[in-house]
């Protein structure tokens, strides 16, 4: 089953990432906070990483950049709060392979996902 590690606090609750991802028999593992999320990628990478930035991304981005040392295959999918270009210019250096502004298109981000995935070589 493929595994996914999500982090989305700073996510809009309706409806939750969990529980758009939840239908696609992903094995979800929700992080508490981003070091939380750190530990679980690196003592097991998943196959991909959902995370929403926070309003003052600096903590998250100094994060995300030990992640991507640990773990710079794993596909990481970037939800943001707010439409700054500022933002987006700076998580573009952690090479995701999604971007988006909340509230995210469900239909999309499980596309998003499977294709990340499927390109790892995991069956759904």
């Amino acid at each position: 089953m493929p595994r996914i590690v999500v982090q989305v606090s700073c996510a809009p609750a309706d409806p939750s990432v969990e529980s758009l991802l939840e239908a696609e028999g992903f094995e979800l593992v929700s992080c508490a906070d981003a070091h939380a999320l750190l530990e679980e990628v690196m003592h097991r990478p998943p196959d991909a990483v959902v995370y929403a930035l926070c309003a003052d991304c600096r903590e998250d981005m100094g994060v995300l950049r030990l992640m991507r040392r640990a773990a710079p295959d794993v596909p990481l999918v970037l939800l943001a709060g707010d439409e700054s270009l500022d933002t987006r210019k700076i998580t573009q250096t952690l090479r995701p392979i999604y971007y988006a502004v909340c509230p995210v298109d469900g239909a999309e981000l499980r596309d998003v996902v499977r294709s990340a995935v499927r390109r790892r070589g995991r069956v759904l």
